[in-house]
């Protein structure tokens, strides 16, 4: 069969969003400033109101995991789920036994299977979970969590962290072989409690690649938050009852 219509081509193709995963693309979404949905350009013979639209910035606590990595990281199911990749590979997660199986033990080739939307992730029955058991020994959980964590929304915070908290490794990491350059990154959040910025300066290694690891170490349960200083001109002064007391409790020749 041969077709009769003339095929015509637009000059001007509508250029399609960014890609929410990359550091730009995701922060210009979260800020409101991102649309699925290319712009309607509407009729050419109206003139568009030259007043700036109101911005809306959507609350991050409302918006659904970015990808299948933020999904796992911020621990949205409690019950075993499945990954299939592009190549049929396939990733089961059991938080249940707080394992996870995979047909090798390396991290960078679940890469592709993470950064697939957030619905990839599909309810594992018994039979399923059984054939993986057997196909694939059990691996712990809270390294592929971590992994998930560090790929999810590169060069950009957790939604549940903040540029301004600082932060400090739980215990000595255990570095992953295929991430030496992480080394340096953790050797100086073993110190003091620091924030993002003061890592970075403190390791010398790129700022995206200290939130990254960050981000995986918060998913993965090794990062410990410390407890915002107090500025002393703020800080509440103690009680009338509580100046009372320190009052009656000085010796007589002190008061």
């Amino acid at each position: 069969m041969q077709a009769h219509d003339e095929v015509s081509f637009d000059p001007d193709p509508v250029i399609p969003p960014a890609p929410r995963t990359t550091a730009a693309g995701l922060e210009a979404w979260l800020s409101g400033m991102h649309d699925d949905e290319p712009l309607d350009q509407g009729e050419p013979d109206i003139v568009a109101s030259t007043e700036p639209a109101a911005m809306v910035t959507p609350d991050p606590a409302e918006i659904g995991p970015v990808n299948a990595a933020e999904a796992l990281a911020l621990n949205t199911f409690s019950t075993p789920r499945k990954l299939t990749g592009p190549d049929g590979a396939e990733l089961i997660v059991d938080p249940e036994r707080n394992v996870y199986h995979f047909e090798t033990t390396s991290l960078k080739p679940l890469a592709p299977l993470l950064q697939q939307s957030a619905s990839a992730w599909t309810p594992v029955y018994s039979e399923t979970m059984h054939a993986a058991r057997t196909a694939n020994p059990a691996q712990p959980l809270e390294r592929l969590r971590w992994y998930a964590g560090l790929i999810a929304t590169p060069g950009i915070l957790s939604r549940k962290l903040s540029r301004t908290e600082r932060y400090k490794l739980s215990g000595w990491p255990e570095t992953e072989r295929e991430f030496p350059k992480h080394f340096r990154i953790a050797k100086a959040m073993l110190k003091d409690p620091a924030t993002a910025d003061e890592i970075t300066a403190a390791s010398g290694m790129p700022y995206e690649e200290v939130v990254d690891y960050i981000n995986g170490c918060h998913a993965g349960g090794r990062l410990e938050v410390a407890a915002a200083a107090q500025d002393p001109e703020t800080a509440p002064g103690p009680s009338r009852r509580e100046r009372l007391f320190a009052v009656l409790n000085k010796p007589l020749f002190g008061r």
